[in-house]
């Protein structure tokens, strides 16, 4: 049924009070997610940083944070060391080839010395000693520790 004119300029009239009112919604939706995901950042954080402080003084590693949760949080390096030679390199979570949702603690099964297990039958481990902020290290040549498919 056909609108009259005076019920047009109602319509018309609604629909723009609609819409300020679903911009002023949407603006407050933006605003609540950004610092929801500011809290996700923080929490994943602690996180990161109560785990590596166990696993740093000897608890072990399971109930890690994922490779995303490390990312997120800032922690996107993880401290690792050879069980031989004792070198302590940094390996970047970033280039893993693993599903963002793999735990880290599980990584641990896969890292060796490449150093120490060249010419070896056996492979030589690493152990875990947690996760580091994002800083660079300083000659990436030295300390290689790596993983099969990490």
């Amino acid at each position: 049924m056909p609108l009259s004119g005076g019920d047009r300029k109602a319509q018309a009239k609604a629909r723009r009070e609609a819409r300020g009112i679903a911009q002023v919604f949407w603006e407050k939706q933006v605003q609540a997610r950004a610092e929801a995901e500011e809290l996700y950042r923080r929490a994943d954080q602690y996180f990161c940083d109560a785990w590596t402080s166990l696993v740093f003084w000897g608890e072990p590693t399971r109930n890690s944070p994922t490779i995303a949760q490390a990312i997120n949080g800032g922690r996107p390096l993880l401290w690792a060391k050879c069980r031989r030679c004792a070198k302590e390199p940094v390996i970047d979570l970033r280039g893993v080839k693993r599903r963002p949702d793999t735990h880290v603690h599980l990584l641990e099964a896969v890292l060796f010395c490449e150093e120490c297990s060249r010419g070896k039958k056996f492979r030589q481990r690493a152990d875990i000693l947690g996760l580091k902020s994002d800083e660079p290290p300083a000659d990436p040549r030295k300390n290689r520790i790596v993983g099969a498919d990490v």
